[in-house]
Parts: structure tokens; C-alpha cells; sequence
């Protein structure tokens, strides 16, 4: 229609119609474009407490913010430790290889805290809303309620590995103080107790894959907090760091039952939908480039950053062959190469973790039999053949710990309790052990948070 052209009959009809609308719509709600308008969709707190329909997205929520939280924890702490190193631009990835672990200012370890504490904070949201559910005889699969026990003992022994100190609170409108360094224990005693209350289901139930992963992150939880008193409870580096903990023993024997192979692995897989967080460490590896394998795993391209194809980019081998390790060939493969694409799953419990807890136990007590039956299986899950003595006990320990727990969040224990420093860390780093710290951004919002908001904890100053 040309402008100044008169309007067509049947344009009229529709404008008049148009108006005899938008006359009803004022005359109903005062203007236009009124904004009071009712959410169907919209759904309360008060509904979700009645609607046991909802525990399997409940669980699925849970489940995705542990896994956001898993995904950053074994990116920072592999940067800190030799499994990772900085290849990039961005400044913060270099202070964590040189072991500067403890700088509340961190973006990364500061930009992970908030998830970190969304992932605890659900766990203790979505259990007592399924456990209602389940008193009253509602919960329609009580296999939600045992996996929300499960991530719960997850997040909270993972908090443990890897905090100095911690802040739980579960009123949203108000500050919580932190638990203290000297009581970050309590988060081994949490995650222990959730993970009991899980097994008690997933026995009910009869469900074994429940049992072996439920009974593995048990295990881990009690090892960890021994692991936790060897260097915290007095801080410094232990006379013998060999773990012999007959809690974690039992459930680790009870664990590879359930398992039923020494292949076994509990996955957290990183997919699109769930690949969130401050920032995810597949990302960080194969698309930004910041960071790569470290040099103790991998030969890198000339450029430096990622590591040369196939079996050439495998610097460290297995001390019994003297070959390029298989083991570190099929963690680089599933990691840290561009076809490894961002999406970078990481385990949090597996069958050759539960025989290196036997292994270690039996070593800390000279069961030097034992102690190579349990190395041995979880040499056989890739074909390599058994060690005998050579290397060391000690030696082929810290190694089959190195690679079968290779990006788990696991390996800064191992360098302060065995004293072997990461290759990148300063010579003013790692004197004593130190983890991440109460990010800078929950000090400046929270007053009850350590103060100054920038200063490290003692011992990573």
C-alpha cells in the first residue's frame, strides 16, 4: 500500500476489529500491554513439597549441579597438580601450575565456588523433599532417593578433598559462617552418613550397580578424611603416608563385590545440556587452549599446545615394560585431545581405586603378597603384565595411582603426602599442604567469610 493511499474496505474491517480488541483488553486491565498476567507454568516450593511426581527431576537437578561442580574440581585441581598445565593467555591457569593453590582472587577456583556451593546446597534441598516423599509412601522409584544419597556423599567428600574451609548454610537470606579449617572433617562424616542412608535403599532395593558406586564413594569419603588428618591434623607433610584405614578397606572389599569387575568406573558424562559452570575444563582444554596434559604424561606439538597424535604424544611409561603407558594413552585419548571435543566426563568411583586402597592398606602392614595381587588387577584391566619387584612397592604404587586416577580431582594429595612437588611449582610452593580457599566474592558478600576478603589462608601464604 502506497502512503496516502486510501485504506481497503478489508483493511477497515481489520483495523476496526483490531481496535474493538485492544478497547477490551484496557477496559479489562487499565492499559495495553498489561503485564499481570498469571504463569501457568509457574511452580511453587509449596507444590513441589506435595508433589512426588517432581523427585526424578529433583534428582536430575541435583545431579546436573554435581556434575558442573565434579567437572571444574578436576580441571583446577589437575592445573595445580603435574596432570595439567598452561599452554594460553589467561594469567590465572599459570598461578595454579606454578602452585599458587590458595589466592581467593583465583577466577577459576573463584568463579568454581559458587557452583561448588550450588551442588551442596542442592544435595541438602532435594534429600528431605524425597525422603518426605518416601515416609509417606509416594516416592514412585526409591532408586532416586538412594542416587540423591549418592551425589550428596559426592559433593561433600569432594568439598573435603579440596577446601581449606567451607561454608554451609541452607536459609538463602542469610550469611552462614564458615565450618572452620580445624572441623572440615565433618565433610567426610557428612558424606558418609548420606551414603549410609543410601546403601540402606539400595540394598532394600537389591540393587547391586547402586551398592558397588554408593559403597565406592563411601569408601572414598573414609580414606579421604584419613588422607585429611595424615596432612592437616597437624599440617605438614607425614612421617609415613601410607593409608590404613579398616573403615575404607571394608567398604572398598564390599565395593568390588557389588562392582563385579576391576573395569568398572562410575562416569559423570559431560554432555552439551549439562556442560556448565564457570568455565568446563574439556573447553578449557580443546577449544580455548589454555591448558593441556602435563609434561610428565604427554610430548607436545610444536606449538605447544595439545598433545602430538597417537602414540607418539605418550611421554610417560609403564615401569614394568619401559613402554609408552596404555593407561595414560586411553585417559589422553578420552581427555585432553581436540577429539576428545569439551564435553570431558570424569569418574568418581571405580573398581581399581577400591584395589589401590587394598593395595596401600596391605603395604602400610608389609602384606607384601597381597599388596601385589591388588597392583596386579588393576594391571590386568589393560593387558599389562604383573609387576614382581621392580619398581618399588612404593614406587609402583604412586605410579598406578598417578594414571588410574589421572583427572579425578585426586592427585595434589598424592604430591604433598609422598613430597613429590609438581614439576611447574616455584620453589616458595608446596612447603606444606594447601587447598583452595573461600573465593574472594563470597568474602566481600558475606561478612562472617574470612577477612580480609584477598588474603590467603595461613598455610598457603
Amino acid at each position: 500500500m502506497k502512503t496516502g493511499s486510501p485504506i481497503s474496505g478489508a483493511a477497515r474491517r481489520r483495523l476496526a476489529a483490531t481496535l474493538v480488541a485492544l478497547g477490551t483488553m484496557g477496559a479489562a486491565s487499565c492499559q495495553i500491554f498489561s503485564t499481570e498476567v498469571k504463569n501457568p507454568n509457574a511452580v511453587t516450593e509449596d507444590a513441589i513439597a506435595e508433589a512426588s511426581a517432581a523427585a526424578t527431576s529433583l534428582v536430575t537437578g541435583q545431579f546436573g549441579a554435581v556434575n558442573a561442580a565434579g567437572n571444574q574440581i578436576v580441571g583446577t585441581i589437575g592445573a595445580a597438580s603435574d596432570e595439567l598445565m598452561w599452554v594460553g593467555s589467561r594469567e590465572y591457569w599459570n598461578l595454579l601450575d606454578v602452585g599458587d593453590i590458595g589466592d581467593p582472587l583465583n577466577e577459576y577456583t573463584g568463579g568454581m565456588y559458587p557452583y561448588v556451593s550450588q551442588a551442596r546446597w542442592m544435595a541438602d534441598y532435594v534429600i528431605p523433599k524425597l525422603e518426605g516423599y518416601d515416609k509417606k509412601g509416594l516416592l514412585r522409584n526409591r532408586a532416586d532417593l538412594a542416587q540423591a544419597y549418592f551425589l550428596a556423599g559426592t559433593i561433600y567428600t569432594q568439598i573435603g578433598e579440596v577446601y581449606e574451609d567451607f561454608i554451609i548454610g541452607s536459609d538463602r537470606t542469610k550469611n552462614a559462617a564458615p565450618v572452620g579449617e580445624a572441623n572440615m572433617r565433618v565433610m567426610f562424616d557428612s558424606a558418609s552418613s548420606y551414603l549410609s542412608r543410601g546403601l540402606a535403599v539400595a540394598q532394600a532395593l537389591n540393587n547391586t550397580a547402586l551398592q558397588g558406586r554408593i559403597l565406592g564413594m563411601r569408601a572414598r569419603a573414609k580414606w579421604s578424611k584419613a588422607v585429611w588428618a595424615s596432612l592437616r591434623a597437624p599440617r605438614g607433610f607425614p612421617a609415613n603416608p601410607l593409608i590404613n584405614d579398616a573403615g575404607a578397606n571394608a567398604d572398598a572389599a564390599a565395593a568390588l563385590t557389588a562392582m563385579g569387575s576391576n573395569a568398572f568406573r562410575y562416569r559423570f558424562d559431560v554432555v552439551a545440556q549439562n556442560n556448565g559452570g564457570w568455565f568446563s575444563t574439556g573447553g578449557e582444554m580443546n577449544s580455548r587452549l589454555e591448558i593441556r596434559a602435563g609434561n610428565r604424561y604427554i610430548n607436545p606439538t610444536s606449538a605447544g599446545t595439545r598433545p602430538l597424535d597417537g602414540i607418539a604424544g605418550i611421554k610417560l611409561v609403564d615401569p614394568v615394560t619401559g613402554q609408552p603407558d596404555p593407561v595414560t594413552a586411553k585417559n589422553i585419548d578420552e581427555c585432553c585431545r581436540l577429539s576428545s571435543t569439551t564435553n570431558v566426563g570424569w569418574t568418581a568411583t571405580s573398581a581399581k581405586e577400591m584395589q589401590l586402597i587394598l593395595a596401600e592398606a596391605a603395604l602400610a602392614t608389609n602384606n607384601t603378597a597381597e599388596f601385589a595381587t591388588r597392583i596386579n588387577a588393576i594391571r590386568a584391566v589393560d593387558g599389562l603384565p604383573a609387576w614382581v619387584d621392580t619398581p618399588s612397592a612404593r614406587d609402583i604404587l604412586i605410579h598406578e595411582r598417578a594414571v588410574s586416577l589421572f583427572l579425578q580431582g585426586r592427585r595434589l594429595h598424592d604430591h604433598y603426602r609422598f613430597q613429590q612437588r609438581a614439576d611447574r611449582w616455584v620453589a616458595t610452593r608446596g612447603l606444606r599442604p594447601c587447598f583452595f580457599p573461600i573465593s574472594y566474592d563470597e568474602r566481600q558478600q558475606n561478612p562472617l567469610a574470612p577477612q580480609p576478603a584477598q588474603d590467603r589462608p595461613a598455610a598457603c601464604q
